[in-house]
């Protein structure tokens, strides 16, 4: 007598529903990586839809703003002869690269800093400040390492994170300790950036706005919180033709008027 073929059982149809439902979103996750990560570094243009749409904003906002973008070795070795200064029919006006952090050097600075030499373009270069090192050699390190001259940019202290060793009053006198070391040598004020939060938190209230203030704020936002800024840094994901990485992409407020008076001897 033939034997019933048994149906299938219900865990074996829900297994191939997992099974397929597991594929389908694997295959989903692999596309959208390979489209993100194969955006050709040429590509001069923010790297997402939202990114691209706040671009247009904050320069519809600020019709005077001037465009400029800062690098560390983070982001590579740059190829100069393919470095493209029009980002979405803007010129690219200003370069800021780190020259330090701590006491340490950037690796590339030097090679960065003597490319942008032979441009026709603002450069300049900054320090990123380490809240657990003495201050005094941290100022003294970016002296040593960075010769600024009639047309670059002031000095730069980047300072994001506090100490976790001491106050933030302590803190802050080591800020204004660089400040001070700094100033003193180049003959005129530096420029301070950090996080629009931190400087709310930190710095506001105890005589940095006497400095002009560069803030980061990456978030859908109309403006930055503080009113003192002068140079917003908008976006971390810039797409620059000859850098290989994601680039930081800054708006400064006020036109040339501005930029001239950030320069040395300007």
């Amino acid at each position: 007598m033939p034997r019933k073929k048994k149906k299938p059982s219900l865990w074996l149809g829900i297994s191939l529903l997992f099974i397929l439902l597991i594929g389908g979103t694997s295959y989903l996750v692999y596309s959208t990586w390979n489209k993100l990560h194969k955006l050709p570094y040429y590509a001069n243009q923010p790297l997402s839809e939202f990114e691209d749409l706040k671009f247009e904003y904050v320069f519809r906002t600020h019709i005077d703003g001037v465009l400029g973008i800062d690098i560390s070795h983070y982001q590579g070795q740059i190829n100069w002869k393919q470095f493209d200064r029009i980002l979405k029919d803007r010129p690219i006006e200003y370069f800021i690269v780190r020259a330090t952090m701590g006491d340490d050097l950037d690796k590339l600075f030097a090679s960065n800093w003597e490319a942008l030499d032979t441009m026709s373009i603002a450069r300049g270069a900054y320090h990123y400040y380490r809240p657990n090192q003495s201050s005094t050699e941290q100022a003294e390190n970016f002296i040593k390492q960075v010769k600024l001259k009639k047309g670059d940019f002031r000095p730069i202290l980047d300072i994001e994170k506090q100490s976790s060793i001491q106050s933030k009053e302590r803190l802050r006198e080591g800020i204004r300790n660089w400040l001070t070391i700094v100033e003193n040598h180049y003959g005129v004020k530096p420029i301070i950036y950090t996080g629009d939060a931190f400087f709310e938190h930190v710095l506001e209230g105890h005589g940095f706005e006497d400095y002009p203030l560069w803030v980061a704020n990456y978030n859908p936002i109309m403006e930055p919180k503080s009113d003192y800024w002068v140079i917003w840094q908008f976006s971390e994901k810039g797409r620059i033709k000859g850098i290989p990485e994601k680039v930081d992409l800054n708006l400064m407020r006020g036109g040339e008027k501005t930029l001239r008076s950030l320069l040395i001897g300007e």
